[in-house]
């Protein structure tokens, strides 16, 4: 999905998480790479933005963004946790940092 802010654009590419096992790395398609190319082409920055379930409340209200090499290479689950936050948090970075 594309975001864009007065001049300012970024691509977010939404995934879910059921569980994180010992390494979180999404699903990254030959599509997405060639995406993530023409996008670096144009100067504008593609992240990942990871909705992961919470055990306490079953629900997908955590999250974590992943650059694009991240995305594709995967990263500790040590890493996720503590990255990981509530997804208001990450609604707020994409409207007021990101952007």
């Amino acid at each position: 999905m594309l975001y864009r802010k007065g001049d300012q654009s970024v691509y977010i590419k939404h995934v879910f998480a059921t569980k994180v096992s010992h390494c979180l790395k999404p699903t990254i398609t030959a599509r997405d790479i060639d995406l993530i190319r023409h996008l670096n082409g144009l100067k504008l920055r593609y992240y990942v933005l990871v909705h992961i379930k919470s055990t306490n409340s079953n629900q997908f209200d955590l999250a974590l963004f992943l650059d694009d090499f991240e995305a594709i290479q995967g990263i500790p689950k040590a890493l996720v946790q503590q990255r990981a936050m509530p997804l208001s948090m990450a609604v707020h970075m994409i409207n007021s940092i990101l952007l």
